[in-house]
């Protein structure tokens, strides 16, 4: 079987799942590729047998960038796929984000894979949760996912598969999924602040460009961002010049407001006894 896996990471949590799933895929004999989104075409999608979709939470939801190549997807009757995500904080509907366009697309969508990814996004509040994850344990969980992915669709059973997050093929009606459905790129762009250039530090090596998922950034003749900038803050906190910086105040009291520790355990899915710093 021919599986192809395309992922979203810009920290790298999300691409250590998808590597131990595909460790998994080729262990058992299939024909493996796993690349990132900014090399996905559409062949990638249609010449193969199973798709996997991967991508982080971003305010409970998948990135814009990657919704909006899901949703450009040519038709996909017929083939199988699977979505999983790292989540830093309240998942919300991400999983949901991967699988609607692929199933709206006629791809045959077996189910879900989530576990914790350290947070970095740079916001003060934020930063350093769930430190070291996805661990060794997490990436066990993806390799035993990925084994039952392999087994469900050889037996050629249609539907979900067992084992799968309920949340992946269903909108759930949560706080984070509410929170998710909120939290557009305009809305989200209006409540976080825009990067700002350290003229004195900035060499104009051209990384935050090659870098910004949206392409958002210009060199004129330093860093330029455009109104598409959706404040994924790739370009800051990979900067190797640490040229960059953004003044917090208000975002950082509306982002714990939203994703702290009380809500998180009361509305979110943190299990019992999980340590979140």
């Amino acid at each position: 079987m021919k599986i192809n896996i395309v992922y979203f990471s810009q920290t790298g949590n999300t691409r250590k799942v998808a590597k131990s799933m595909a460790e998994v895929f080729q262990s058992k004999g299939h024909d493996v590729r796993t690349l990132s989104f900014k090399k996905a075409v559409s062949d990638v999608f249609i010449n193969c047998d199973l798709i996997g979709v991967g991508a982080p939470c971003f305010e409970s939801q998948a990135p814009s960038p990657v919704r909006e190549l899901l949703w450009d997807l040519p038709d996909l009757t017929g083939k199988k796929a699977f979505v999983f995500s790292t989540s830093g904080g309240g998942p919300g509907k991400v999983l949901y984000d991967l699988a609607k366009p692929l199933m709206k697309k006629g791809a045959d969508v077996i189910g879900g894979f989530l576990c914790r990814g350290t947070c970095f996004y740079p916001v003060p509040c934020l930063v350093g949760r769930f430190p070291e994850r996805p661990d060794e344990e997490d990436l066990a969980h993806a390799k035993v996912f990925a084994g039952s992915v392999i087994d469900h669709v050889s037996s050629g059973i249609s539907g979900p598969m067992p084992g799968s997050r309920p949340d992946a093929l269903k909108h759930g009606l949560g706080f984070y999924h509410i929170i998710g459905d909120l939290m557009n790129d305009s809305l989200i762009r209006l409540m976080m602040p825009k990067p700002k250039v350290d003229s004195a530090k900035c060499t104009a090596c051209g990384w935050c460009v090659a870098e910004c998922p949206t392409n958002s950034i210009i060199l004129d003749p330093q860093p330029v961002f455009a109104k598409t900038c959706f404040r994924c803050y790739r370009c800051l906190t990979g900067c190797p010049e640490d040229a960059l910086m953004v003044k917090w105040g208000i975002a950082n009291f509306m982002v714990w407001t939203l994703y702290n520790q009380t809500f998180e355990r009361w509305l979110g899915d943190i299990q019992k006894g999980e340590k979140i710093y």
